[in-house]
């Protein structure tokens, strides 16, 4: 998500819902990790990655934290009878067979775009076997930061300051929203970020 205020705007309020989706490869990934992250092996699962290509093996299907999917015989996604899990997107069976050794497939998450389409944010490294079901709890992390430059005929600057991070998976305990107050001190340099 993205948000740019064009405007000095000494106090703003800026509200957002992720919209997100599932879809599968069945494509076999054991190389993934040596060949895309051969420094740092354990972080196979970024996706996206620089030259990462996957093959999906279905159509996204939006999936809201708390919902349950099943992937079909069919290889489409169909509304599951399974016990759903609070804040995760869940696959509730792989109904999939493929033609692959294993017989199992990669899960992707993705978050819906402007334009109505999914980017994957997420690739399971695990195959997810025949009759085999997965959970997704997607993290809420946002950075912002404080930035001011200008144009002229002869001269194009640009001033930026020291990022904050938030973390809005979980509701703050006090107020049981997933808000937060944050403050830039232009004089001292830094934020001041609480919850309400």
């Amino acid at each position: 998500m993205v948000w740019q205020s064009r405007v000095i705007a000494p106090s703003m309020n800026v509200k957002w819902k992720p919209v997100y989706g599932l879809n599968w490869t069945s494509v076999s990934l054991p190389t993934l990790s040596t060949t895309i992250h051969s420094d740092r092996p354990s972080r196979a699962q970024e996706v996206p990655v620089p030259g990462l290509t996957v093959a999906l093996g279905g159509k996204w299907r939006q999936c809201d934290q708390g919902q349950v999917l099943d992937l079909g015989p069919k290889g489409a996604w169909v509304q599951s009878t399974a016990t759903a899990t609070i804040g995760y997107l869940k696959v509730g069976k792989n109904n999939y067979q493929t033609n692959t050794g294993t017989n199992g497939v990669h899960f992707l998450v993705g978050v819906q775009e402007a334009s109505g389409g999914f980017s994957p944010i997420f690739l399971d490294p695990s195959e997810t076997g025949y009759g085999m079901s997965a959970l997704y709890q997607p993290q809420e992390k946002v950075q912002w930061w404080f930035q001011a430059g200008m144009q002229t005929s002869t001269i194009i600057s640009h001033n930026i300051g020291p990022t904050e991070t938030g973390d809005f998976t979980e509701p703050d305990a006090d107020s049981g929203t997933n808000s937060k107050t944050s403050t830039y001190n232009f004089k001292a340099g830094k934020w001041t970020t609480t919850s309400p």
